[in-house]
């Protein structure tokens, strides 16, 4: 099973502070004048301290067909587990408008009433529903791999 990550936000005068917190552990926090823009920030270094904690792609099983219908298979998991359906969102995207890429990301809320949610970013892609495909299957890797 996943983890559950759970950011949490304060207003200190000027500025919003995030805290984030893996199963109930403190990860990270960041500050910003904008709650949204401290959570993203504190989001990003906490990504940045979990991901050396990673097995190395190699040491990771395959997952082909996991790879092919992830989106359709999240949404699965989401209906079985009585949760909210996913939400895509852009994390990045670059390049001409002949040659985009696409960083996706899809949040999966876990507990509405504590505001404890699962997110995670895919790989780049050049097409839009591919970014949002690679984002699921990170995803399920997340929730279903040890």
């Amino acid at each position: 099973m996943g983890k559950l990550l759970n950011i949490k936000s304060v207003r200190k005068e000027t500025d919003s502070i995030a805290y984030v917190f893996v199963d109930g552990k403190f990860i990270a926090s960041a500050s910003a004048a904008k709650k949204d823009l401290a959570k993203l920030e504190a989001a990003k270094i906490a990504l940045d301290t979990l991901a050396p904690l990673l097995p190395p792609t190699s040491m990771r099983p395959s997952i082909t067909d996991m790879q092919l219908r992830a989106k359709q298979k999240l949404n699965e998991l989401c209906q079985n587990k009585k949760w909210p359906k996913p939400e895509y969102s852009i994390a990045e995207e670059s390049g001409p408008a002949h040659g985009k890429r696409f960083v996706c990301s899809v949040k999966i809320t876990i507990e509405e009433e504590e505001g404890g949610f699962l997110l995670r970013n895919g790989c780049e892609k050049s097409k839009l529903k591919d970014a949002e495909n690679s984002a699921a299957s990170m995803m399920l890797r997340t929730l279903l791999l040890p």
